[in-house]
Formats: C-alpha cells, structure tokens, sequence
C-alpha cells in the first residue's frame, strides 16, 4: 500500500473530485429510521483513485454504504511541485431517510 505523502483538506479534494457515487442508503437503516453523517478517512492514490476508506464513526451499516461508495470515487491527482502524490483526507457522507 502507499503510503500519503500529504494531508489534504476535504474541501481541497471536493474541488478535485472527477467521479462520485452516491451512497446506497441500506434497507434496514430506512427501516430503523437510522440517519447521520458518515465521516471517512481516505486515502486517494497518485492516479485519482481510492485507495483506502475507513469510517471514523456511525452505525455500521452505514458505514459500509459509505465505504462501498468511496472506492468507486476518482479524483483528478493532487500534485506537489507538479507531481502527482498519495494523499489523505476525510469526507463526510450524509444520509436522511
């Protein structure tokens, strides 16, 4: 695994994103009237492309929605000094039923 070479604010990478999916809201989170923010930490490597995401909070079937969506999200490379790095930074997932 890479590992990031650089801390970048999620509102930064919003700027960046080229791809997004929209999470899936589970079946039995409607039923249980389960709603919240998802906050994930995200590692996206030098071609744009998720490598890790990890949920820092929520109920867990939420977190694995928000999961699921992520690795499917491509950003256009951040780059220092004109190079492309691996960088880490958290996005939060809203669901409302």
């Amino acid at each position: 695994m890479q590992r990031p070479e650089a801390q970048v604010p999620g509102d930064v990478m919003q700027k960046l994103v080229m791809h997004r999916v929209e999470p899936e809201y589970p079946e039995e989170a409607r039923r249980a009237k389960l709603e919240g923010t998802i906050a994930l930490d995200v590692v996206v490597g030098r071609d744009g492309s998720v490598l890790r995401a990890t949920p820092l909070n929520g109920p867990e079937s939420l977190a694995r929605s928000a999961v699921d969506a992520m690795r499917w999200w491509k950003f256009e490379p951040y780059r220092v000094n004109g190079q492309p790095v691996v960088v880490e930074t958290t996005f939060a997932m809203e669901f409302k039923p």
